[in-house]
């Protein structure tokens, strides 16, 4: 998966600048949670939110602004510089850190906004990953951290003429030496000799789903 499969082009977005006031940006939010917001020369500086206004009127508030005179201010202090950002060449992966944080991964190049990854994007991603738009079969399974052990998994399902859809390990704990694998084959006749034979292989069938 590359980030340019999953990318919302600039042009197709609402966009808003330094120079702008926070009024204009508020009508330009509509029903946006945030926006990519932009310098005069078009460079990225950040994301405005609907939390980042409302921060910033908390501060000026406190100083004795009302919000009528706040509405007609720069929306600069408004702005979350802080958001990272990525390039086409990022692995897709990466937008996983920031996508928890933020409504979107801006993804950049010479300083210039390119696009923008989704969660919705991320998560339709994610689905691919784990198989779950499509009808199969699931097995996860315990196994040691050693090396070989998923070559010895893929030569009984290859053995068996069965399809893997979808294979996913991860740790069983933080601290943990044995792993988890999340395996998803293609609806199959050889399904619970498939299961037979990892478990003579010493795979544990935590969970198994025909």
């Amino acid at each position: 998966m590359f980030i340019r499969n999953a990318l919302t082009a600039a042009d197709k977005l609402t966009i808003v600048r330094a120079s702008d006031t926070v009024g204009k940006v508020l009508d330009a939010m509509g029903t946006h949670l945030s926006l990519p917001c932009l310098d005069e020369n078009g460079y990225f500086l950040g994301m405005v939110s609907k939390r980042t206004v409302f921060d910033a009127f908390v501060e000026r508030a406190a100083s004795g602004s009302d919000f009528a005179s706040f509405l007609e201010e720069s929306v600069t202090p408004c702005v979350d510089t802080a958001v990272p950002t990525l390039t086409l060449d990022s692995p897709f992966e990466a937008t996983l850190d920031i996508i928890i944080r933020y409504p979107f991964a801006p993804i950049v190049q010479d300083g210039k906004l390119v696009g923008i990854v989704k969660r919705g994007d991320v998560n339709r991603a994610l689905s691919v990953a784990f198989a779950t738009n499509m009808k199969t079969q699931r097995l996860l399974i315990g196994m040691a951290e050693i090396e070989g052990a998923l070559q010895r998994l893929f030569t009984i399902t290859h053995r068996l003429g069965v399809n893997v859809v979808s294979a996913v390990t991860f740790d069983a704990r933080v601290d943990a030496l044995n792993r988890r694998l999340l395996l998803k084959v293609t609806p199959t006749p050889h399904f619970q000799e498939l299961c037979s034979q990892l478990e003579q292989a010493g795979y544990s069938l935590l969970s198994v789903e025909g």
